[in-house]
């Protein structure tokens, strides 16, 4: 399949930056810019043939057996891949780089190469600053827009179960949920971005809804109300206008008849890790034990239990309004910068002050009316109603508890939920890491200024035993970064495959696991068969003097992929991917002899083949270890986001409630 090129970039992109196939916009060099203009090519994979396909295509004979069982049997996804092509990366000079050289942003701001390579980039005007060619030592300037241009590897991503239909452009690569005039609903895969961001861009699901019906869902045509994690799936709300986008956005922001639900399958028994918790700074400390489970629980002390008692939180914060009513819980003081505004009601921004607040760290049990209960009842409502009851329950009104019913089906029975506080930051930017606990451990007033309270509310399922998993349909209250990974981490009950919180990357899955082994195993070979005698480069000798015998240097990093690891000066140097461009060469022979991702997918050993042959083996090298990387990384974690209700005015101005709800993943399916 093929992708046109857009007709603009978007150079309004939140966070900085843009992006562009040269030739379709006028940053950069526009002498090279009609050499560069050409279409995308894509191809989609069944997952379960991906490994007859690359065993079919490999050097190495034992790189991948013919056999099903490598394939999880569950997961009928398809792969999709974007073979490589042409593309400027640019972005927007931002304050912290003004006064700073053009080498040091790139060598620390992105940093996929190394300092060799960016000073022949610039120097061969690969890279630009406001699409004029400047010297390494140029100093950012306020207004400067920077351009890089790259062949660029996006990694692969899985689409929707493939289904028969009678057309094959009528296959939708995700499934939709809902739609009319103005709204469209998805259920987003796992491991798929909703934007382009990092290595994705047009594996993103605003360009693959624009590939697969451009005149419909082209640029312009959809716009985003809310993000989801690449790595959690579930239901994704797009707009079909910029108006109704930003209204519903801000009833989200607002939490204005907003309810978010999701399914979580985590480790253990929940909520009972509870008590074997430990606190974050102690988290890879055993023999540190947090404070008691008391001193996280909200312990309410009202003289009457059977009314509906103020929370002892709202929205993270403490209330104390309603502290007379609890004991218990942990305070957190927090920081935060606001502005001021002058007499004549504008903002004065030169005049900021800090603010104190306290945000909360505990939790409460109270069932679906608010009435306060213990976190044994969650396990007790497991044994009287079943886990399709509790969420026909709980999903059923499509918001917040309804308190004007007596209980929530004609028997008694009632939903309890655990509400959590626990105030989170993001530990790393860069890194796309967040943190909840108390933060004890952060001294200085500038860590603190970013963390912000959260709360999160969630209620059991089921309870597999043989696998020590519980699904957990999860509320959060607010919407902080990572927030209801973090919290589920923070009860000792992490996603039981969310690695980067307290899970295991595939945890309970052998047949997962096993195709990453084997995918690795086939990556290592290659980038061993990759590297090269140390002495064919340098001479050496012993202490005593003595020839050393012939060692290898390996070029490619270790456990490296295409989009995760930088390249290396070695891999640079044995490409040549620092020499200028000769004389009549053309720009995409140039960018794609000289790319190290191509390089570290073929090996060195077609360099020096003729152009024709080179890049028939280096498409097919892409295309194989691409998949190949798919099966090393983590696709996707047991998170999905369920049901989705917001308010929206309709053409009279009355308020409706749009709610809308995805199929249970194949994940959950066993235990709801």
């Amino acid at each position: 399949m093929m992708i046109s090129d857009k007709e603009k970039s978007s150079r309004k992109r939140c966070r900085g930056g843009f992006g562009c196939l040269p030739g379709t916009d006028h940053c950069g060099d526009t002498t090279l810019d009609g050499q560069l203009s050409q279409s995308v090519q894509v191809d989609l994979v069944p997952l379960v043939d991906a490994f007859y396909l690359i065993s079919g295509r490999s050097k190495f004979s034992d790189a991948a057996e013919n056999s099903e069982r490598q394939i999880p049997t569950i997961d009928k996804r398809r792969v999709r891949i974007v073979r490589p092509y042409p593309y400027r990366f640019g972005t927007f000079a931002k304050a912290r780089w003004i006064g700073r050289t053009v080498l040091d942003v790139y060598l620390t701001e992105f940093g996929s190469y190394p300092k060799s390579y960016y000073e022949s980039a610039i120097e061969a005007g690969r890279i630009l600053v406001s699409g004029k060619r400047v010297q390494c030592q140029y100093k950012i300037q306020g207004g400067d827009e920077l351009s890089h241009t790259v062949h660029r590897h996006e990694p692969a991503v899985a689409l929707s179960e493939f289904r028969e239909t009678k057309y094959p452009s009528e296959q939708s690569p995700v499934d939709i949920v809902y739609e009319d005039e103005s709204i469209l609903v998805v259920d987003k895969p796992s491991t798929l971005p909703i934007h382009p961001c990092g290595a994705y861009h047009y594996n993103s699901l605003i360009e693959i809804l624009s590939h697969w019906k451009p005149q419909s869902y082209g640029p312009g045509n959809l716009h985003t109300v809310y993000r989801l994690d690449r790595l959690t799936s579930g239901v994704v709300l797009l707009a079909k206008n910029a108006c109704l986008a930003r209204s519903l956005g801000n009833c989200l922001a607002e939490r204005d008849g907003c309810e978010k639900i999701y399914l979580a399958r985590v480790k253990g028994r929940f909520p009972l890790n509870i008590s074997r918790r430990k606190s974050s700074q102690d988290i890879d400390n055993d023999e540190i034990e947090n404070e008691s489970s008391d001193s996280w629980e909200f312990q309410c002390h009202a003289s009457k239990m059977n009314d509906a008692i103020p929370a002892p939180c709202v929205h993270g914060n403490f209330s104390e309004s309603s502290a007379k009513h609890w004991k218990g819980g942990i305070r957190v003081s927090l920081i935060s910068s606001c502005i001021k505004s002058r007499n004549d009601n504008k903002i004065d921004n030169d005049n900021k002050v800090d603010i104190e607040s306290c945000a909360a760290l505990g939790y409460w049990v109270t069932d679906q009316r608010g009435f306060v209960s213990t976190k044994e009842t969650l396990i007790h409502q497991t044994f009287s109603m079943s886990a399709s009851e509790i969420l026909s329950l709980a999903t059923k009104k499509g918001l917040t508890p309804d308190k004007d019913v007596s209980m929530n089906s004609n028997d008694g029975r009632s939903i309890y939920w655990l509400n959590f506080a626990c105030p989170c930051r993001v530990l790393s930017h860069k890194n796309g890491v967040c943190e909840a606990g108390d933060f004890s451990h952060l001294a200085k007033e500038s860590d603190r200024r970013g963390i912000k309270p959260a709360q999160t509310s969630f209620t059991l399922l089921s309870y597999d035993a043989s696998t020590d998993t519980s699904i957990v349909l999860v509320k959060p209250v607010t919407g902080r970064t990572h927030q209801i990974r973090v919290h589920l981490q923070q009860l000792g009950h992490p996603i039981a495959n969310d690695h980067c919180y307290g899970g295991e990357l595939w945890y309970g899955d052998e047949d997962s696991k096993s195709a990453c082994i084997k995918s690795r195993e086939w990556l290592d070979k290659l980038d061993n068969a990759n590297a090269i005698p140390l002495n064919t480069l340098r001479g050496t000798t012993n202490s005593a003097g003595e020839h050393v015998e012939q060692t290898q240097l390996a070029l490619v990093p270790a456990m490296a992929t295409l989009s995760d690891i930088p390249a290396s000066d070695a891999e640079i140097s044995q490409i040549d991917a620092n020499r200028p461009r000769k004389d009549g060469e053309s720009i995409i022979n140039f960018i794609e002899k000289t790319c190290v991702w191509c390089a570290r997918s073929r090996g060195i050993s077609v360099v020096d083949s003729n152009v024709g042959e080179q890049k028939e083996q280096t498409e097919t090298a892409v295309f194989r270890r691409t998949l190949m990387e798919y099966f090393v990384r983590s696709q996707g974690i047991w998170l999905h986001a369920l049901q989705y209700s917001l308010k929206k005015k309709d053409s009279n101005g009355k308020e409706e409630i749009l709610s809308f709800q995805s199929k249970l993943p194949s994940w959950s399916c066993c235990h709801v």
